[in-house]
C-alpha cells in the first residue's frame, strides 16, 4: 500500500469521530523519583546509614506535543524514554517508593488521568503479545466488541476500515502465531496490534518502540503509517530507538533524552543544526539518531568528561531552547476547552455479559484451535492410571493387599494433584502476558477473565479423574459397590478442584514457568510430607503438625481410605480402621467438606493474587 492510498483509507476511519478539534498533550516541571537501595560498597563510599535514596528517572522538564504531527521519544537506554511516555498518558503507579510530580495537560485545560484515558487514547505495547490461534481479523474484531457500543454491519464496518487501513486485508485470516505456530510476519503483528486499539479511533496514540525487532524496512513502513495517522488530526507519540536515516527524515518532532534530562524537543530536521551549534558536529552522510544514540549515552559509571558534556547539553537546552519551546506552547493555544463533559466516552465499553461471552467464545476457539495442552494432560492421566493397574492390579484383602490399596490412595491423590496444578498453571503463565495487556488497556475487567477461565477448566477438572477412576477403581481389587465407586471419584473431583486452586493462585503469583514450576514443586513436597502417608502426624512437631491441615492430600487420602476400608465387612476387624495408624481422624465427608472449602480459598486467594498484579501493572 503507498502513503496515499494509506492517508485515503485514515481519512476514512476518521470520519467516525471528529479529529478536527485536536488534542494538545503538555506537561509542566514533570519530575520521577523512585526509591532505590544502596548497595554495599555505596554505603561504604559514602558513609552513610541511610539504606535508600531518592533516583531521579525524569529530572523537572517542561514541554508540549500538538495534534497533527507524530513526536519521536528518542534517548540511549535508561535515559527514560519508556518513563516519560508512561507519564503522559498517567500509567505510572504511584506509592511510597514511587512519586510523580508536575501537571500534565490535555489541551492546557484539563489534567491527564488514567481514567479518563479510553475516551481519547490508546496505548500500543512494545511486545505484540496476541493470542497465537486467532486471525489478525478475529483479534481486531474481539477488540471491536468490546470496546464499542456497535454490532452487527457496523462492527464489521469499523474492523473492515481499520483492516483496510492498515494494509492488512491480505492476511486479515491469517493466525497471528507464535514460535512453535507459523503466522504473521513481526511487520503485520505490529500493524494488528496498531489496528487493536485504533478501533476505538483515537484522538491520541501512544506507542512504545513500535519498530522494535523489525527490519528497517518494515520499520520505515510502520513510521509511515504513523504519520499518515498524524495527517488525519490525531495526536501521535512514540518512544524509538535507533531508526534509519530514511526513517529519521519522516519524523515531525523530536524529544531527546539524555540520563533523564530534556536536552532537546522541537522539528525532527533541525535538531542537528542545534547541535552543532553546541559543538557536536553530525558527520556528513552520517544518521543523526546514530550519532545522538553514540553522542549522548551516559555509562553507568560517569566519568568526569560525560559528567561535563551532560551539563554542557542542560544549560545549552536551558540557555537556548527552553524559553523558546514556553513561548511556543503558550502560542499554541487554538485548542478547544476540554472538560469532563466534553471528554465523553462515545464507545460504551461492554457491560459483563458480553465480556463473558467473547471471552467464552474466544478461550474454546483456543482450545479447539491448540489442543496440545489438552491431549498431554490426557495422555498424562491414561498413561498413569495404566501404570496403576499395572503395579496394583487386583490386590487382596490380606495384610500386603491392604497395604497395597493404603499405597495406591496416596499415589492416586498425588498424581491428580500434580496433572491439576500444572496443567492450569503452564496454561495461565502462557496467557499472562496477554491478559495483562488487555486489562491493562481497559478491554475487559478482571472479574469476567477470571470466571470464564474457571468456568472452561471446569469439566476437564471432571474429565480427567472420572477416567482415572473408570480405568483403576476395579482393576486393582477395590471393593466392587457403585456407591463406594462414585465416593471414590468423588473424592478425585474435589481434590483435582482443590489442586487447580492452588495452580491458579501461583500462576498469579509468578510471571513465568521458569519461576512458577520450582515453586510448584516447593508446594508439592510440604503437602506430600504432612499428607500423613510417610510420616505420621502424631510424630511430627506442634509447630510444624499445622500444615497437615492446609495440605490436599492428607484429606483426600483419609477419605480414600475411609471409604474402601471403614466398617467394610470385606476385611478383618484388624484393617477396618486402618487409617487410623496414620492419625486420621477427621471423617470422610468433613474430610471432602475441607476440600471443597480449600478449593475456594485457593481460588479467592488467586483472585486476589490477580488483582494485586493487575494494579502493579503500568
Amino acid at each position: 500500500m503507498n502513503r496515499r492510498d494509506n492517508a485515503h483509507h485514515s481519512s476514512q476511519l476518521s470520519r467516525d469521530r471528529n479529529l478536527d478539534i485536536g488534542m494538545k498533550i503538555s506537561w509542566r516541571n514533570l519530575h520521577y523519583t523512585v526509591k532505590a537501595k544502596y548497595s554495599k560498597a555505596q554505603i561504604k563510599d559514602l558513609n552513610t546509614n541511610d539504606k535508600y535514596y531518592d533516583k531521579e528517572i525524569l529530572k523537572p522538564q517542561s514541554g508540549y506535543i500538538k495534534s497533527g504531527e507524530t513526536c519521536f521519544i528518542m534517548g540511549s537506554s535508561g535515559a527514560g524514554k519508556t518513563t516519560l511516555l508512561n507519564a503522559l498518558c498517567d500509567r505510572i503507579t504511584q506509592n511510597a517508593k514511587c512519586k510523580l510530580e508536575g501537571d500534565i495537560l490535555l489541551n492546557d485545560s484539563y489534567p491527564v488521568k488514567q481514567k479518563d484515558f479510553g475516551k481519547y487514547g490508546a496505548y500500543v505495547m512494545q511486545d505484540d503479545v496476541l493470542f497465537p490461534t486467532l486471525t489478525c481479523e478475529e483479534v481486531i474484531t474481539f477488540s471491536a466488541r468490546l470496546k464499542l457500543n456497535i454490532s452487527g454491519n457496523d462492527l464489521k464496518s469499523r474492523v473492515d476500515k481499520i483492516i483496510d487501513s492498515l494494509g492488512l486485508i491480505k492476511c486479515k485470516d491469517t493466525k497471528i502465531g507464535s514460535q512453535e505456530l507459523k503466522g504473521l510476519s513481526g511487520g503485520e503483528r505490529k500493524r494488528t496490534a496498531i489496528g487493536v486499539e485504533m478501533i476505538t479511533d483515537p484522538q491520541v496514540l501512544f506507542l512504545d518502540e513500535p519498530t522494535s525487532g523489525l527490519d528497517s524496512f518494515t520499520a520505515n513502513k510502520i513510521v509511515r503509517l504513523l504519520v499518515d495517522q498524524s495527517r488525519q488530526g490525531r495526536t501521535v507519540i512514540a518512544t524509538i530507538h535507533q531508526p534509519s536515516s530514511s526513517t529519521f527524515a519522516l519524523f515531525d518532532r523530536l524529544i531527546l533524552l539524555m540520563d533523564g534530562h530534556l536536552i532537546y524537543q522541537g522539528k525532527a530536521d533541525q535538531a542537528a543544526s542545534y547541535f552543532q551549534g553546541l559543538g557536536f558536529k553530525i558527520p556528513t552522510y552520517a544518521n543523526p539518531s546514530d550519532f545522538f544514540l553514540k553522542e549522548f549515552y551516559v555509562p553507568f559509571r560517569k566519568t568526569a568528561k560525560d559528567s561535563e558534556k551532560l551539563d554542557r547539553l542542560v544549560q545549552g537546552y536551558e540557555i537556548n531552547m527552553k524559553k523558546a519551546v514556553e513561548v511556543e506552547n503558550k502560542e499554541t493555544n487554538n485548542y478547544e476547552e476540554i472538560t469532563s463533559e466534553k471528554l465523553k466516552d462515545d464507545n460504551h465499553h461492554a457491560n459483563f455479559f458480553i465480556e463473558f461471552k467473547e471471552l467464552l467464545k474466544r478461550t474454546i476457539k483456543n482450545i479447539v484451535r491448540n489442543p496440545l495442552m489438552i491431549k498431554i494432560r490426557m495422555m498424562q492421566t491414561l498413561v498413569t492410571a495404566i501404570l496403576c493397574c499395572l503395579i496394583f492390579w487386583d490386590l487382596e484383602e490380606d495384610r500386603q493387599g491392604v497395604y497395597g490399596k493404603a499405597g495406591l490412595a496416596f499415589f492416586v491423590s498425588i498424581n491428580q494433584t500434580m496433572t491439576g496444578m500444572m496443567g492450569v498453571l503452564l496454561v495461565f503463565i502462557l496467557e499472562r502476558p496477554v491478559f495483562l495487556r488487555e486489562h491493562a488497556n481497559k478491554t475487559y475487567g478482571l472479574t469476567s477473565y477470571f470466571i470464564t477461565k474457571s468456568l472452561v477448566e471446569a469439566p476437564f477438572q471432571l474429565l480427567f479423574p472420572i477416567i482415572t477412576s473408570l480405568i483403576v477403581y476395579f482393576p486393582v481389587g477395590m471393593t466392587a459397590d457403585f456407591d463406594k465407586f462414585l465416593i471414590f471419584t468423588l473424592v478425585l473431583v474435589v481434590l483435582v478442584f482443590s489442586a487447580t486452586s492452588v495452580g491458579f493462585f501461583l500462576g498469579c503469583l509468578f510471571d513465568n514457568s521458569s519461576v512458577a514450576t520450582p515453586a510448584s514443586m516447593m508446594v508439592l513436597l510440604p503437602y506430600i510430607i504432612f499428607g500423613g502417608y510417610f510420616v505420621n502426624l502424631k510424630d511430627v512437631y506442634v509447630w510444624l503438625s499445622w500444615l497437615q491441615y492446609i495440605s490436599p492430600l492428607r484429606y483426600s487420602t483419609e477419605a480414600l481410605l475411609r471409604n474402601e476400608f471403614e466398617d467394610n465387612s470385606d476385611y478383618s476387624e484388624d484393617f477396618q480402621r486402618i487409617y487410623e495408624g496414620f492419625d486420621y481422624n477427621i471423617g470422610l465427608w468433613t474430610c471432602i467438606g475441607i476440600l471443597t472449602i480449600l478449593s475456594f480459598v485457593f481460588r479467592a486467594g488467586a483472585y486476589v493474587a490477580l488483582r494485586l498484579t493487575v494494579s502493579k501493572v503500568q
